[in-house]
């Protein structure tokens, strides 16, 4: 009958209506995700609190090990043929922005031999070939002029500045070379403040820096005020910022970094702004340099000298 027709359809629905909710239940259960803790939540970024300060304690929300640069956050750096390391990373990232570990003791903690000997900092090493070639033949045939150095290369990407310090023990120069995997603009001034109580900065190196092409991206690159200012306050008279690029602009614009936030403090090696170095000063050229050169294209270069006057250490560093 109709009525009984009508029954049916209504135990029907009911019925699979039922099995729709068990179903779903059931599908809830198995696929459900445990709350996630977002990995940033409870950090605190401050790039001029923290990144002045050593190993942060948890307490102000610093965690050393969730730095990227922090051993157990890396991974493997064994290469395949000719596979490459990434190439760019965005230094203003938040987890770029944390400071990297630093020992109580670094640099008298085994790091270097001798922590009394001028110190050249390579900027952006990146693999660290240029500072391992410098360094063995300042070893073989020393430089009377230059005298005695130790040598630290400063890379930001994380498995890059690993695969750096890979390499020291292979090229046999324990004790005189370091890399460090760190942002230059949060950690430069605490190495060098803590490199200062046994040594002073013999020479500083940025060459062929990431270019940062876009307008929006070039607040991105590497020689910023802040680093001229902390280079400035911990550098002694005489000692010296070479900086190169095969590209102009970014040269340019390094050259007139230095030349407006250092004009009291830095001297240019060639006072005309549209002349440039014809020789590498060091003698030692980096991979990306042999590339150039081998292509008989450009490269623009200069150093400047620290004179003698003072840091205004009170002085508002502008442009940061």
């Amino acid at each position: 009958s109709r009525r009984t027709y009508i029954n049916t359809m209504k135990y029907q629905r009911a019925a699979l209506s039922i099995a729709m909710q068990i179903l779903s239940a059931r599908l809830t259960s198995a696929f459900s995700l445990a709350p996630v803790t977002s990995r940033v939540s409870t950090r605190i970024f401050s790039t001029t609190d923290e990144s002045k300060v050593e190993n942060a304690p948890s307490g102000n929300g610093y965690d050393s090990s969730k730095s990227p640069w922090a051993p157990e956050n890396q991974v493997e750096t064994k290469k395949k043929g000719n596979s490459r390391f990434r190439q760019h990373v965005n230094p203003l990232a938040r987890k770029f922005m944390m400071p990297t570990e630093l020992g109580s003791e670094w640099p008298n903690d085994g790091t270097f031999t001798n922590p009394k000997l001028p110190l050249h900092i390579d900027i952006g090493c990146g693999k660290g070939g240029f500072l391992l070639t410098l360094a063995t033949e300042r070893v073989e045939t020393p430089n009377k002029e230059e005298g005695e150095r130790n040598y630290l290369g400063l890379e930001i990407r994380p498995s890059v500045s690993k695969y750096a310090k890979e390499r020291v023990d292979k090229w046999n120069l324990s004790g005189k070379v370091d890399f460090i995997g760190c942002n230059a603009n949060v950690d430069l001034e605490r190495i060098l403040e803590k490199y200062a109580i046994y040594g002073e900065v013999g020479l500083v190196s940025v060459q062929y820096p990431d270019p940062h092409f876009k307008k929006s991206h070039q607040k991105r690159r590497v020689l910023t005020p802040q680093l001229v200012h902390t280079l400035a306050k911990y550098m002694k008279e005489g000692r010296e910022i070479f900086i190169q690029s095969d590209i102009k602009d970014v040269f340019d614009n390094m050259r007139e970094t230095v030349r407006e936030f250092g004009d009291e403090y830095f001297i240019d090696a060639i006072s005309d702004i549209g002349e440039y170095m014809d020789e590498n000063p060091v003698g030692v050229p980096t991979e990306r340099e042999v590339s150039v050169l081998d292509q008989d294209l450009p490269v623009y270069r200069t150093v400047f000298t620290r004179n003698s006057n003072d840091l205004k250490v009170e002085e508002k560093v502008e442009g940061v």
